[in-house]
């Protein structure tokens, strides 16, 4: 996620809790300064409700595949558009090797 909790819905409870945000978001940039090496699918949904889907796309790294799927938050680990998104992802894979 580009610059961690800062962007969710739930910021103002981590702040609350005493957490810097803006440590944690300097971290998470220190961190999206590694480029990535491998090829990475990143799912996100605008009706998340958690995470702003903006901190989902990462225009820094070449490697990587934005794909949307419309589902709620808790919903992306049941949803089937993301079953079929990592199954399709898999599939192309093992036709690679």
């Amino acid at each position: 996620m580009i610059g961690g909790p800062k962007y969710t819905a739930v910021a103002d409870v981590y702040r609350r809790q005493g957490y810097d945000l803006d440590a944690i978001e300097a971290g998470v940039a220190d961190r999206e300064r590694i480029p990535l090496h491998v090829p990475v699918t990143a799912i996100y949904s605008k009706t998340d409700g958690v995470v702003a889907w903006r901190a989902c796309i990462d225009s820094q790294n070449r490697n990587i595949e934005h794909v949307e799927v419309r589902t709620t938050h808790l919903g992306l680990g049941s949803a089937p558009d993301v079953y079929r998104v990592i199954a399709q992802r898999l599939a192309s894979s093992l036709l690679a090797r």
